[in-house]
């Protein structure tokens, strides 16, 4: 959001048509003059969310009274045609297939390595330190 301050009397342009004016500040309150193409059409932010919900009542009151008119009530579905064309997957078609899944322990549980004895201790590789 942009926020600008704008003395009584002074204006912002909004692309080519659009001029909004302060007329008036009050105690609480600010009076604005909107000049706009006779195209664009200025409402409230109130008015204008309650013209949207009217509007997608409406939509959905046609779609239910189509539907309603249709002869059955069967939803809408779209299927391929034997002539439709379907692009291959030449990166897919290369790749060679997945060996099986390997079991994998949960986190925390410690498995013996295979060969060893239950109380062998692993051995712990530590990763040499650089030099600084």
């Amino acid at each position: 959001m942009l926020v600008l301050t704008r003395r009584a009397g002074e204006s912002i342009v909004i692309g080519n048509g659009i001029k909004i004016t302060v007329v008036n500040i009050g105690p609480g309150r600010v009076k604005i003059g909107v000049e706009a193409p006779p195209s664009v059409r200025v409402d409230r932010a109130e008015i204008h969310a309650r013209i949207l919900n009217e509007q997608s009542s409406d939509v959905l009151a046609a779609v239910s009274a189509q539907t309603d008119a249709e002869a059955g009530d069967h939803p809408t579905l779209v299927n391929a045609a034997s002539d439709t064309k379907v692009l291959p997957n030449r990166v897919a078609e290369q790749l060679p297939d997945l060996p099986e899944p390997v079991a994998v322990p949960a986190p925390g549980s410690v498995t013996p390595p295979v060969g060893a004895s239950s109380g062998a201790r692993l051995s712990s590789f530590r990763a040499p330190r650089k030099s600084r």
